[in-house]
């Protein structure tokens, strides 16, 4: 049986996605097509606009026949660490093929840009630290590095989705797995703030939040704007920068030492006493990270630092794959896939949950959490967590 696995936010599920989701059973030649999924925080470290129950059925009455939970220890990490979970959770449950969109279909470029990062020399580390010497961002620095070695004259290297298609190309070469990869071209341009055929997510949020619900139902569909819609009328939803989580955040700073918040993930080079120092005088959670970043702190490494904070979780919490997953959603056809998924996850020593509880040993516990803050934030009770049921279509 050909699965073809696909990793994804779907924040929220749009036309582009359900593009992606097509040209992915059509390119890979897949009977089945499977769904890797961030729970209720991104990997940009905000919270999801919609809950994964309502995002995963969107995925499946538009392609999908199932899907499973990206921990929140890979959903809610850099492009290297999110890449290599989702590719361990596809590998480890029988998937052939590996799915991602990206801003070109040159897989062999692409693929020379991951050999080169996984194998890295000396000369490629040096012109990495020029560019972080000039003050640039890590990723601008490794750009830099890999176009003077690829003669990628267009920059194409350091795109966002490019980058990601790279990290996902090293993670199947890291991991030893067979995983055929399947490059979709995106369309569009992914920074625009415009209305286009193929919209971004970051797009679409934005006009979630301003309330233009003309472009948001053209850009989703009118399938997905319906499912939404339910979602808004019962008030499970956290628009763009209107949940709670920002005050939270910043209660919890004022009683951190430096120390305390060293432990968290990617807090180095002294960038806890600005954070602390800077919390003292914020408002907002938004007006915390604008004083915050810097060239060589992104927005991104900030704010998935300050996600942790929230959830706490440390950097020794933080395992190298993932040691479960949850099923989201599958339809009613896709049993015997899940009984097959179930059979390889036994074999591999991985956990796959059928609801929002951890089990004893903790397994699932961080989603658990992320889940109840997810829930809190939205002014909805923390218990709302373990209604979430498992979405069955078809």
């Amino acid at each position: 049986m050909g699965i073809c696995g696909v990793v994804a936010e779907y924040d929220p599920f749009h036309r582009g996605h359900s593009y992606h989701l097509e040209q992915a059973r059509e390119l890979s030649g897949c009977e089945k097509l499977v769904c890797f999924m961030s729970g209720s925080f991104t990997q940009r470290g905000a919270p999801a606009v919609f809950t994964p129950a309502a995002r995963a059925r969107a995925a499946l009455e538009n392609g999908a026949d199932a899907v499973l939970l990206l921990p929140y220890t890979h959903a809610v990490r850099e492009a290297e660490h999110f890449a290599l979970g989702g590719v361990a959770l596809t590998a480890k449950l029988g998937c052939t093929h590996l799915s991602f969109g990206c801003e070109t279909d040159d897989i062999r470029l692409l693929q020379t840009a991951a050999e080169l990062l996984e194998n890295e020399d000396d000369a490629l580390r040096e012109d990495i630290r020029r560019g972080l010497e000039q003050g640039l961002s890590f990723a601008a620095a490794r750009g830099g590095a890999l176009r003077k070695r690829t003669g990628d004259e267009d920059d194409l290297l350091s795109l966002p989705n490019n980058t990601l298609a790279i990290c996902y190309l090293r993670a199947i070469r890291r991991l030893g797995v067979s995983l055929i990869p399947v490059p979709v071209k995106r369309t569009g341009d992914y920074h625009a703030v415009t209305a286009q055929p193929m919209p971004s997510a970051s797009y679409v949020r934005s006009r979630l939040a301003a309330g233009d619900d003309a472009v948001v139902r053209d850009a989703l569909g009118e399938a997905a704007f319906a499912l939404f819609e339910g979602e808004r009328a019962a008030g499970r939803v956290l628009m763009p920068g209107g949940d709670k989580t920002g005050a939270m955040l910043l209660y919890r700073l004022q009683s951190m030492t430096p120390e305390e918040l060293r432990l968290y993930p990617d807090c180095r080079e002294g960038i806890e006493n600005r954070i602390l120092s800077m919390a003292r005088s914020a408002a907002s959670a938004e007006e915390l990270v604008d004083a915050v970043k810097t060239r060589r702190y992104t927005r991104g490494r900030i704010t998935r630092l300050l996600c942790h904070v929230l959830t706490g979780t440390k950097e020794a919490d933080l395992p190298e794959l993932p040691s479960y997953t949850r099923v989201l959603g599958f339809r009613r056809d896709a049993a015997a896939l899940l009984r097959f998924m179930q059979d390889r996850a036994e074999a591999e020593g991985l956990s796959i949950l059928s609801r929002p509880v951890p089990e004893r040993d903790g397994t699932g516990s961080f989603d658990e959490k992320a889940d109840k803050l997810w829930f809190l934030a939205a002014g909805l009770a923390p218990e709302n967590a373990y209604k979430e049921k498992c979405v069955i279509t078809g």
